[in-house]
């Protein structure tokens, strides 16, 4: 493939990994200022994305955001996935059992990207959603999954993380070396907690899933409302163990 078509190619996924998130919109004007490209060649991938429906643009503020032809992959993407399909029994099976919201997720370079979701029918839920990221500092399953990330892999993070992290709440821990105490915890007690850091109020803890090539690959987490979750930490930290052992072992993982 000639050199120009293979930047033409990367041009057009960087433009699509700026809509990573659900709800993102992003004008012209924007993108162009956050992919440092010039105007022309940022405006020529958009409009071809639009015009094959990877994307869409509002006729009003003119900002584009997720097209049908996107979302109709993604959701083959993730509908797809092992993973998903092996986990979701014990996913379901933990939500009857503790009666609270449980997410699956995985590691997707300095973020969590949700992969499923039990959501619980009980008042006050968790507002993740499945496709989406967030910051693998503030949320119980970033911290297991990075928990057991090499020293490498750690360092290359708190360096990224002492310039970029932000607080989503006023418990969100933004300090790398914090953050490094906890990861050592959450390594030594095979689970982690987040309290209130990525929602006020809100409770979550994970622990790790493990594969057949005997590695962290994903996490699974209980979130509830602080005022439950506290009350039965305890309980909560012995049955989300369990269900991610359980799944581990679906996988193939032997200790």
């Amino acid at each position: 493939m000639a050199k120009e078509q293979v930047s033409s190619i990367l041009r057009a996924l960087q433009i699509l990994e700026c809509f990573a998130d659900a709800g993102t919109e992003w004008t012209l004007k924007a993108l162009v200022q956050h992919l440092n490209l010039p105007t022309t060649t940022v405006y020529r991938q958009v409009s071809t994305l639009t015009e094959r429906q990877y994307l869409v643009q509002d006729p009003v503020r003119k900002s584009y955001r997720v097209g049908p032809r996107l979302l109709q992959l993604s959701s083959a993407v993730v509908g797809q996935s092992d993973l998903r399909r092996t986990a979701r029994p014990e996913l379901e099976k933990l939500s009857d059992t503790v009666r609270e919201t449980i997410n699956l997720s995985a590691l997707l370079e300095h973020d969590i990207y949700y992969l499923d979701k039990v959501e619980t029918h009980r008042s006050i839920v968790c507002n993740t959603q499945v496709g989406t990221r967030a910051p693998a500092y503030a949320t119980s399953c970033g911290k297991i999954l990075l928990a057991f990330q090499t020293e490498e892999y750690l360092e290359e993070y708190f360096q990224w993380m002492a310039h970029s992290a932000y607080s989503l709440t006023e418990r969100t821990v933004t300090d790398p070396a914090r953050l490094r105490d906890e990861l050592r915890r959450a390594h030594l007690n095979g689970c982690a907690i987040d309290d209130g850091e990525i929602e006020a109020g809100l409770i979550c803890i994970a622990a790790p899933i493990w594969d057949a090539s005997q590695k962290v690959t994903a996490a699974v987490s209980i979130s509830g409302p602080d005022y439950r979750m506290a009350e039965d930490q305890t309980l909560m930290m012995d049955a989300v163990r369990l269900a991610a052992g359980n799944i581990s072992r679906l996988l193939g993982f032997r200790p």
